[in-house]
């Protein structure tokens, strides 16, 4: 970007963005959008939903960090992200978190993210995490969680998150699950809020995400020393109507759509392909009002890649199908078996196995 393009996108924000920005720090911080962008308010309880179909960041936000800090200090005012070293025993529905880890290096992203979720209230809460390092990682997790290790042996090597997913939902006892990255804190009333659009019968599935708050590498840092999310961090992004990330169903939803598509290996794709069956075949909400922050790691290698084949043709592949159809293939499928995944050969293999691989197996 030449430094008047940086000049003109400046002055934009000034005269078109600024006023709308403080005003809805005032009133709904979660009206806020893109100037192209149009959102739906939710008729029947909080939140709105994005009328578009990809996630996209708050320019305004990118151009002033401080709207982006003010943005998530307003939001953690209503909705606090907090930090606790066990889950507080209480009553109520029960909600399982699970988390699918691979590798060491993003172990303090993990740690921390299980921690904010042993601060939910108001909920029965079990985390389970299902691990596919090659040597189990259980002694440095929180005490406290179910911990699942994914043998491979005889599996094709990568990145099973699907596999990994299901078997997860095959252990967990809860009657919602929540199928959660481990690098995203959440508020304390996330799994409340989720009980509230479950269990009355209206929708089988939420998303209920606004804003996800993007930290660099020096704000992390500060969270880790200071074990707290305050309002002098600036993200680098404000993210919204992002697919993956978090997303909760009931428990026997899940089960009838057929889980997570366990084709999918290596990184991308499996999280747009659940959620576009989830929106056909089950009544999802996607009103969003509550924020989240991401924690930084070094990015994944070849994830975005044009050339990744998760993205440019297993996906569209998978999607070319109907997604009554896909249910019916899946829930065929001995999905979520710990023995190995159900089709035991990737997609990629077999659909383009005449293009190499750019994506890096497990995180590193």
């Amino acid at each position: 970007m030449t430094r008047l393009q940086s000049i003109r996108e400046w002055l934009g924000v000034a005269v078109r963005d600024w006023r709308r920005y403080r005003r809805a720090f005032h009133a709904d911080w979660t009206t806020l959008c893109n100037r192209i962008e149009r959102l739906t308010p939710n008729p029947a309880g909080p939140g709105v939903q994005c009328e578009w179909n990809h996630g996209s960041d708050l320019h305004g936000c990118r151009v002033w960090p401080n709207l982006g800090r003010d943005l998530m200090r307003v939001a953690l005012q209503q909705w606090p992200i907090s930090f606790a070293n066990a889950a507080v025993p209480t009553t109520g529905p029960r909600v399982s978190f699970i988390i699918a880890h691979g590798g060491r290096a993003r172990l303090p992203q993990l740690c921390r993210t299980v921690r904010s979720l042993f601060a939910q209230t108001g909920i029965q809460l079990e985390c389970v995490i299902v691990d596919q390092t090659d040597e189990p990682v259980s002694g440095d997790l929180p005490t406290g969680i179910v911990y699942h290790h994914l043998a491979k042996t005889g599996v094709d090597r990568g990145w099973h998150k699907s596999w990994a997913y299901n078997v997860g939902a095959r252990i967990a006892s809860g009657d919602i699950l929540v199928f959660h990255d481990g690098d995203i804190c959440v508020p304390v009333r996330y799994g409340a809020e989720l009980v509230r659009a479950l269990s009355q019968g209206d929708w089988d599935v939420a998303s209920i995400q606004r804003f996800l708050f993007y930290l660099n590498e020096r704000d992390t840092a500060r969270v880790d020393c200071d074990d707290a999310i305050d309002g002098r961090l600036v993200p680098d992004r404000v993210c919204q109507n992002w697919k993956g990330g978090t997303i909760a169903i009931r428990r026997d939803a899940f089960f009838s759509i057929g889980g997570f598509d366990e084709g999918f290996v290596d990184w991308g794709g499996e999280d747009d392909e659940f959620f576009d069956r989830c929106r056909q075949t089950l009544r999802h909400c996607r009103f969003g009002f509550l924020p989240f922050v991401h924690l930084w790691h070094a990015p994944q290698v070849g994830r975005k890649a044009i050339d990744n084949p998760n993205i440019a043709h297993v996906l569209p592949s998978r999607m070319s199908l109907p997604a009554e159809d896909r249910v019916q293939e899946l829930t065929q499928r001995d999905f979520g078996n710990p023995q190995g995944p159900d089709p035991a050969r990737a997609y990629k293999m077999t659909l383009h196995s005449q293009l190499p691989d750019p994506v890096p197996s497990v995180p590193v």
